[in-house]
């Protein structure tokens, strides 16, 4: 009841019944007032004469359940008629039709305020109409617009679409007036839409464009996953393409554009030659100023031609709109160790933040019981994590590199095998700990010092109440397992948490037994600070963006948190010094050096002796 306004609101419900009335009496083009409701709506039929033209337009005006903060929408009575250049795209009536939009008028939503009446809307209309002339015989005219539409407003009554880079109408244009050759496209069947990708376009003779923006996995040729079309450059009008709907029609379009010579679309051999039953085959036309035209064929088998609706973008493949402090990270490699809820976050973003190469290493299943907090779903149930991530990072950047090993560093490995994904982990540029087990940290610290590399890692704690951050920098940063026994250190002195028990990360039973689980939200917030501070540690600002090499977060007000997002940082400066002031005695490093001397001695005499 309360969504009823004209019950709600008598006192409005007057004034728009006499602004209405005022209104038909005293102008002409303005008859035939019929109040109605319709499914608990209130409307207003009305008929418009457009006195330029003499045409009568039969108008519905809706008030909406929330008028007056919302404006009237006005339709034409028949819901199958277009008036406007000046009306929304067709709307869903129902699975197999669609109805005329709404009138897009002086009053909208952007515009609205509720001093508004429906008769000044009424004038809208009568305005729009009297301009444009929709049922006149005369070319109609298009009213001058206030806005524009966004792309996803364009295309809402789209099913069918095509995707081509703006560079591709930059190549095209410097092309002969009238070419022809082939091109590559695949497809990409979406929820409600389908999208035709246009990869690659060569002309006989000529280089080739090809859109190295796509990422490698949507290139291959596996799986017939690439389509193969014609493509014209013609000198047609775009008017030429507006009424293509079947082969006939192509044809006749064909026709016009003449006998273009390329080798790829004549004779036996030819791409049209060649079309088998059922694929699906793609023609693509740039007209005379340079717009693109692209028509997709379902079958061989079938007359009807399907124009898609045109996406274009401008994004750079080696720099999608990132900051340009960010477009160093192209050239650096990240190794990172579990891929389980923090992990494949970290390398999601990384791969979207523009890192260009990845070391992968973990030896776990994807299941349906990880869903709840990993970036991964049920596409990916049976899959090695490493491969499944590896996947995501392919959808997302057309740069990115990645290596992947499935080994477990904490589990039963071949000596041989460990020192293999340790040295190749000792080639990244920064190495990230998303276990939280204390065997690989250990690994990972021993290569990190080794080979003077930094190092992050993070816990959440179990419940989610917040968690840990930290990261080690070779010369900056105490060593990862100094940092580590300072962090336990200031654990222990503080108070446990719970009461009950930890169960396994992420995870706690207080006394009363109930469950306390961290959300996707709370690990995903721990993923994002590990997220800023691999960038910060690869950029090496200066001064960095984290002041400190430990932090507690808490993400709600428990334990040492006094409220959410409360941040406690941990210092760790002073051990800097104490870490640099051990060293070797003269001695031991004069008996080591000759011990060590005498053994390639004794390797270069047995290499002499055979």
């Amino acid at each position: 009841m309360s969504e009823i306004w004209f019950l709600n609101n008598l006192q409005r419900l007057a004034v728009e019944r006499e602004a209405i009335h005022k209104l038909e009496e005293s102008v002409e083009w303005l008859r035939g007032i019929n109040w109605f409701i319709d499914n608990g709506k209130l409307g207003v039929e009305a008929i418009i004469h457009a006195h330029a033209h003499e045409h009568d337009y039969t108008a519905d005006m809706m008030y909406p359940s929330l008028f007056p903060e919302v404006p009237p929408t006005v339709y034409p009575k028949n819901r199958t008629e277009r008036w406007s250049s000046h009306q929304y795209l067709s709307e869903r009536w129902s699975s197999h039709q669609y109805l005329s939009g709404a009138l897009c008028l002086e009053w909208r939503p952007d515009t609205w305020h509720p001093d508004v009446t429906g008769a000044q809307v009424l004038e809208s209309v009568y305005t729009l109409l009297n301009i444009e002339n929709p049922l006149g015989t005369d070319s109609p005219l298009i009213a001058p617009s206030q806005h524009d539409l966004s792309t996803g407003q364009v295309l809402r009554a789209s099913y069918a679409r095509c995707y081509a880079h703006s560079n591709l109408t930059t190549y095209l244009m410097e092309l002969p007036r009238t070419v022809a050759g082939s091109l590559e496209f695949s497809v990409q069947w979406q929820s409600e839409s389908f999208l035709v990708i246009i990869h690659s376009v060569q002309i006989h003779g000529l280089s080739a464009w090809e859109d190295k923006s796509i990422p490698t996995i949507l290139r291959g040729y596996a799986d017939n996953q690439i389509k193969v079309g014609a493509f014209y450059k013609t000198e047609l009008a775009p008017e030429a393409f507006s009424a293509i709907s079947n082969l006939q029609d192509l044809e006749v379009v064909l026709e016009q554009v003449g006998d273009l010579p390329n080798e790829t679309l004549k004779g036996e051999n030819s791409i049209w030659a060649n079309r088998a039953a059922g694929e699906l085959f793609g023609v693509l036309f740039a007209d005379v100023i340079g717009n693109l035209h692209f028509y997709l064929k379902l079958s061989s088998s079938e007359s009807k031609v399907w124009k898609l609706a045109l996406i274009q973008s401008s994004i750079d493949p080696t720099n999608p709109r990132l900051s340009t402090k960010l477009q160093g990270l192209s050239s650096n490699s990240v190794g990172i160790v579990g891929l389980g809820s923090i992990g494949s976050k970290v390398a999601s973003s990384l791969a979207r933040t523009g890192v260009g190469r990845f070391y992968l290493v973990d030896d776990d299943i994807f299941l349906p019981e990880n869903i709840c907090r990993n970036d991964l779903d049920w596409r990916n149930v049976g899959e090695h994590k490493v491969n499944a991530v590896t996947e995501v990072i392919s959808y997302v950047s057309s740069l990115a590199q990645v290596e992947i090993s499935t080994m477990n560093l904490g589990g039963q490995e071949s000596s041989a095998a460990l020192d293999s994904v340790l040295r190749q982990l000792s080639q990244c540029d920064i190495l990230i700990d998303a276990t939280a087990d204390p065997k690989v940290f250990n690994l990972l610290a021993f290569v990190a010092k080794t080979y003077s590399k930094p190092m992050i890692w993070t816990e959440v704690f179990a419940g989610g109440i917040g968690g840990m951050i930290a990261r080690s920098c070779p010369g900056k940063d105490p060593l990862p397992h100094i940092m580590r026994r300072v962090y336990y250190q200031y654990l222990t002195s503080e108070a446990p948490p719970f009461d009950g028990k930890i169960n396994e990360q992420y995870t706690a039973e207080n006394s009363n037994g109930e469950i306390l689980a961290a959300s996707d939200a709370e690990v995903s917030i721990f993923a994002g600070h590990l997220t800023r501070l691999a960038i910060d540690t690869l950029l090496q600002r200066d001064p960095s963006l984290f002041p400190y090499s430990m932090y507690l977060v808490g993400l709600e007000q428990a334990w040492l948190f006094k409220a959410p997002f409360h941040t406690i940082p941990i210092a760790t400066d002073h051990l800097i010094q104490q870490e640099s002031s051990t060293s070797v005695s003269p001695k031991i490093a004069s008996d080591g050096i000759i011990f060590l001397k005498e053994l390639l001695e004794k390797m270069s005499n047995a290499d002499n002796y055979t």
